[in-house]
């Protein structure tokens, strides 16, 4: 548990809150949890008597917290009111904030116990900085009951933010379309090391958009919502608007699977590998995963092949490999084959359970894709940026970045045992199986990959090393799997020391004196604790201990499945 130590705030003649009292806590499995990991979000709370919200606590330890947005210089009062709370109901009130791209912090800005009617709280004349606050309500010995409602009052004239009304400028949208197409076709860009999502959060910034905005202003007919604010609404209000307006069209039209076969198992992000293996002879496939094949085959020169033996005969190593995914974007479940020809990568993506192809692998590369993203498992930064029912999950100090899911739907056969003879239904993941053998069935979502292809030099006989890190995101709360992809080149690796912090700190040892080449992928690291975050920065160190050779970190990559704490 995590005791808030909150701060009496005094600005000119506005009113100190309540000093806080010693037995109020907050749940907190750690100092470095946000606050808002560690309440249930309900979502905005707005101006006036309109926009004011309710809610009832029903069990114990329920703390319950709404998003508030202000602009600069706003003087509010923030009241949970007796019409609408129920009759001897002992609340508490507690404001943490401003949001920063670590989130809104551990430590409370202020708080209130009984300056409301009766035992209600009330924080008057509070002057908050611009941006969004964390308002979280409770009861005063975390075990109350009842109805709530609590109403915002702007005391100081204007409150809310400015509101940038009509939607992004189409303008503003192709302008940063346009940067994102610049770099792509840029001969010194390396596509493989940044995502498209990170291009566009890129280019919809102030700097590359300010040009656009002031030729857009410079037109007959030039919208006032644009023109009419200064530069920091811009950067602030308008351009994170016009961000997710592009990525929204974006992954609307994007394929799920990636643009290449590989990107399946790093860069497809809303996409979850369930499981995986190699078909050798016909007596290891169905007649339905049989008929999969010879179609597969077909999107290589190989027509003529009609039965599984053809295909195997036809194929490259005589082997097809089979991927069983899961699209956690629209909760679908997919059939993946592949198979080489010629040295090149060819196959087709399966609808699960038929042979209804959605997508075709001619050479790497993904064609005929019928398979869009779905509203889930899209980054956000909060509930508002989801569709309607979703939650931003998984956001961390180190990153504001979650995903949004659905938690409220019950999905069938979570908490079910599971285990390598005894797999999970279709759409969930085996937590804990590649470190136990056995492990219980989550959610799909839950287990995501994460890459980065850092080609960083190891420096030569440094025993501190060098530390690349990587940032997860969007998963449960801790790690049950920890699945390590790591190329490192090197002449002597036995010169190595190669370890993996994750990212409450744990440190478990990879590589120390071996001879073993540092080159696999999907290896299950055990030593980690299963009740330790997963979402956050995950690094990987290696040392040189031995003058006289120097190395490359080529690849560092993650797969993640985590559960709730």
């Amino acid at each position: 548990m995590l005791r808030v130590i909150s701060v009496c705030v005094v600005v000119g003649l506005f009113a100190c809150a309540d000093e806080p009292r010693g037995d109020l806590v907050l749940p907190a499995a750690d100092g470095k949890a946000d606050a808002a990991d560690r309440v249930e979000r309900k979502g905005a709370l707005g101006f006036g008597t309109a926009a004011a919200v309710t809610g009832a606590f029903v069990e114990d330890l329920s703390w319950q917290g709404f998003d508030l947005k202000v602009r600069p210089g706003a003087v509010v009062k923030l009241e949970v009111t007796q019409k609408g709370s129920a009759r001897n109901l002992d609340s508490v009130l507690f404001v943490y904030g401003p949001k920063t791209a670590t989130g809104f912090g551990t430590t409370a800005y202020a708080f209130d116990d009984d300056s409301g009617w009766g035992r209600l709280s009330r924080l008057s004349r509070l002057a908050l900085a611009g941006g969004e606050w964390l308002v979280v309500v409770g009861t005063r010995d975390a075990r109350g009951r009842g109805a709530y409602r609590i109403e915002a009052t702007c005391e100081s004239g204007e409150c809310a933010p400015v509101v940038v009304a009509g939607g992004c400028d189409a303008a503003i949208q192709t302008a940063i379309e346009a940067c994102v197409a610049g770099w792509l076709a840029d001969p010194d860009f390396d596509p493989s090391r940044t995502t498209r999502e990170d291009l566009i959060a890129q280019c919809a910034d102030a700097e590359p958009m300010a040009g656009p905005r002031d030729r857009r202003c410079a037109e007959a007919g030039a919208p006032a919502e644009l023109c009419a604010i200064d530069m920091e609404a811009f950067q602030v209000s308008y351009l994170p608007m016009c961000r997710r307006a592009v990525v929204g069209r974006w992954l609307d039209a994007a394929c799920v699977f990636g643009e290449q076969y590989h990107d399946l198992f790093s860069r497809a992000e809303a996409i979850t590998i369930l499981g995986q293996r190699k078909i050798v002879s016909a007596d290891q496939a169905s007649a339905l995963e049989a008929a999969q094949i010879v179609d597969a085959v077909h999107a290589t020169a190989y027509d003529e092949v009609t039965t599984l033996a053809q295909a195997l005969d036809a194929v490259d190593e005589n082997e097809v490999n089979q991927t069983q995914i899961w699209d956690a974007s629209h909760r679908k479940a997919y059939t993946v084959y592949e198979v080489g020809a010629g040295d090149n990568s060819f196959g087709r993506v399966f609808a699960f359970g038929t042979t209804q192809a959605v997508a075709t692998n001619n050479d790497g590369d993904w064609y005929e894709c019928k398979v869009t993203w779905g509203p889930e498992r899209r980054r956000c930064e909060s509930d508002s940026e989801c569709a309607a029912g979703l939650r931003c999950i998984g956001r961390t100090e180190a990153s504001p970045l979650g995903r949004c899911i659905d938690t409220a739907t019950v999905v069938a056969g979570v908490g079910v045992e599971c285990g390598t003879a005894t797999p999970c239904l279709t759409g969930l993941a085996c937590a804990g199986a590649s470190i136990n053998g056995a492990g219980v069935c989550v959610p799909g979502w839950m287990r995501g990959a994460f890459t980065s292809e850092p080609e960083q030099s190891i420096p030569d006989g440094d025993a501190r090393g060098v530390t690349t890190s990587l940032l997860a995101f969007g998963l449960a709360t801790v790690s049950t799997d920890v699945l390590l992809d790591l190329a490192i080149e090197h002449p002597r690796p036995e010169d190595l020391r190669v370890t993996l912090t994750n990212p409450a700190g744990t440190e478990v040892v990879i590589q120390d004196g071996q001879g073993a080449e540092i080159w696999f992928s999907r290896r299950a690291i055990r030593g980690f604790p299963g009740d330790e975050s997963v979402n956050g920065a995950w690094q990987l160190t290696v040392a040189d201990k031995v003058r006289g050779t120097t190395g490359i970190i080529h690849r560092f990559g993650l797969e993640l499945t985590s559960r709730w704490d």
